[in-house]
């Protein structure tokens, strides 16, 4: 009985010592800190934020110091953050905190901040006029193709080639993967059904990871517009003036106006799958529902003026309309008449 007695309580002090051991194993913190930047991938000379924290000792009552490069840029009681600016491509910045507890114990830490950055093009499929020399506004349902162009160096200050880079994409947060990966510089994103403004970045990296660079876009789809020139019988359409809100016939005594459609889909050279609706004081000309612009002549006696109104709607793209008008002023005065253009 006292064999068995002692067996018992023998293995009673090896199960407790094996559990002793065990819980002997479990790493524990005795004090550090930890450093933290606002931004992960800043841009040359950009502001970066830098900002120390503990989870197992009050740092806020310790006396701290920020250096750079050894060299002393801050110090006080509490002083949790620091500010610094972001190198150039191809070199980098070694921060170092070191805080001093109120019991003498110092606790240090670094970060080492590189830069980079990426340009981005935004393109759309939406049409605008030859020679037109603003940006094509991204119109409802167009197709936006966004290339990128990374910048980032070794260490000697070279600049790997943009093609050599890994690209990689994300819509509001949602990873593009078949467009993403090596060389991969642009991204083509659809036009949604419900026209909703969104988010694209994207980070290039190099192929073993050590440096890498992001940047983002933010698009807002508009709704496409009419544009009306004037289109001169010896100098063609007159983009470089676009009709306000009226023309004037002079002696001339008849105009064509040509009504071109901005951020629609549609052919170059051709109307494709839009459609025109012409209205003349409020009576509808459906022999003109093929055509992109009017000729209008002015009656041979009598002035006034006269209210053109056209709507140009995509047939496959349900989102893709405008309405838009100018007025027609004829005769020595502007006074209103209700004699009525022809064309």
């Amino acid at each position: 009985m006292r064999s068995a007695i002692k067996l018992l309580f023998f293995g009673f002090i090896v199960l407790f010592a094996g559990n002793l051991s065990v819980q002997a194993q479990i790493p524990i913190s005795v004090g550090g800190i930890e450093l933290t930047a606002s931004v992960d991938n800043p841009i040359p000379e950009q502001i970066v934020t830098i900002t120390a924290r503990s989870y197992s000792v009050d740092i806020n009552t310790a006396t701290i110091s920020w250096s750079v490069g050894g060299k002393v840029i801050s110090q006080g009681i509490g002083e949790t953050v620091a500010k610094v600016k972001a190198p150039a491509l191809g070199t980098v910045l070694n921060v170092t905190v070191s805080a001093v507890l109120p019991d003498g114990n110092r606790l240090t830490k670094s970060i080492s901040i590189g830069s980079g950055s990426v340009d981005m093009i935004v393109e759309t499929d939406g049409h605008v006029p030859a020679f037109f020399h603003g940006k094509a506004p991204e119109g409802y349902q167009n197709n936006i193709k966004i290339i990128a162009i990374g910048h980032i160096a070794d260490s000697r200050g070279v600049q790997y080639d943009p093609q050599t880079l890994i690209y990689r994409w994300k819509k509001n947060n949602q990873a593009i993967e078949d467009q993403s990966g090596y060389g991969k510089q642009s991204v083509v994103v659809a036009g949604d059904i419900v026209p909703r403004a969104y988010v694209i970045s994207v980070t290039a990296e190099t192929r073993d990871g050590k440096a890498r660079a992001e940047s983002s876009v933010s698009i807002s789809p508009q709704a496409p517009e009419i544009v009306f020139y004037i289109d001169d019988p010896l100098y063609g359409p007159m983009f470089n003036a676009a009709v306000n809100e009226s023309i004037r016939i002079g002696s001339e005594r008849e105009v064509s106006v040509l009504a071109l459609p901005f951020g629609f889909n549609k052919p170059k050279d051709s109307s494709g799958n839009l459609s025109f609706s012409w209205m003349i004081n409020n009576a509808s000309h459906p022999e003109l529902d093929s055509s992109q612009s009017i000729v209008l002549r002015a009656p041979d006696t009598g002035a006034g003026s006269s209210e053109v109104l056209v709507s140009v709607r995509n047939i496959r793209n349900i989102l893709q309309s405008a309405q838009s008008g100018f007025a027609i002023v004829f005769g020595p005065s502007a006074t209103q008449s209700t004699s009525d253009l022809n064309f």
